[in-house]
């Protein structure tokens, strides 16, 4: 049977807008790290930035600069992860509708993300799409989605700052969920402030990973609910990389 058009262009607009983002990361980091300073600073609004259409703030474009200096790889990597969410996001919410539009699922899970992402996780777990590795690695690609999930919920709601709620996470099969270490700090002192810090090389693990689970939804779904039983093969396809299209679409 030939594979749903809907299901497939779902995974399709997240599959190359995720790849866009990790494309986008790589390259500003390198002009970042090969920009001189005054020409940033040429480059920059005098004195002020609008924050409204009518309001302005006053600013110095050195305190920028010298603050970028410093937290430019967490915050850049912070930004990109919020992107990357929100395409896997976006890339559920239509799974489902397009599964329960077609009788193939009866209910929907609750209208908030973590539902979704338990319905999820207990989908790619049934799938035996890929290599013994990747087949292996999918509980490990459940749990990083979900810790970029109460990551981004620090980074929406609590200025970026942990609380009590980071810990409450998606357990799988008696597997905890991730904690960083820099969250027993916060555990000892809850009324200091314990700011989430976000590298580069975190950043592109979690996004391995949401693509990558991307791939075994895509998979599974096709095959239970469609009778679909080739898997998606971007050499099959002979598919190169054509970055226009994962940019800006065409």
């Amino acid at each position: 049977m030939p594979r749903d058009n809907d299901i497939k262009k779902t995974f399709e607009i997240a599959d190359d807008g995720m790849q866009g983002v990790i494309g986008y990361f790589f390259y500003v980091l390198a002009c970042k790290n090969s920009a001189d300073t005054n020409t940033i600073l040429s480059n920059l609004p005098k004195d002020c930035i609008h924050v409204t259409h009518e309001w302005v703030r006053f600013y110095k474009p050195i305190g920028l600069t010298q603050a970028m200096k410093s937290y430019f790889e967490p915050y850049h990597a912070r930004v990109c992860l919020i992107s990357v969410i929100s395409l896997f996001e976006g890339a559920l919410k239509n799974f489902i509708e397009r599964l329960y539009k077609t009788r193939k699922i009866n209910r929907r899970p609750k209208n908030n993300y973590k539902r979704r992402l338990e319905w999820a996780f207990e989908m790619a777990l049934k799938s035996d799409y890929g290599s013994k590795a990747m087949i292996a690695r999918i509980p490990d690609l459940c749990l990083h989605v979900d810790h970029a999930r109460r990551i981004r919920n620090l980074w929406m709601h609590n200025n970026g700052l942990y609380d009590s709620g980071y810990e409450k996470g998606i357990s799988l099969s008696g597997r905890a969920p991730i904690i960083e270490s820099s969250y027993q700090e916060y555990k000892k002192a809850p009324k200091k402030k314990i700011p989430v810090i976000l590298k580069p090389e975190g950043f592109l693990g979690m996004s391995l990973s949401h693509i990558e689970l991307l791939h075994q939804l895509h998979y599974y779904i096709q095959k239970k609910y469609f009778g679909q039983k080739k898997a998606y093969s971007y050499k099959a396809l002979k598919k190169g990389i054509e970055w226009h299209r994962l940019l800006i679409g065409l």
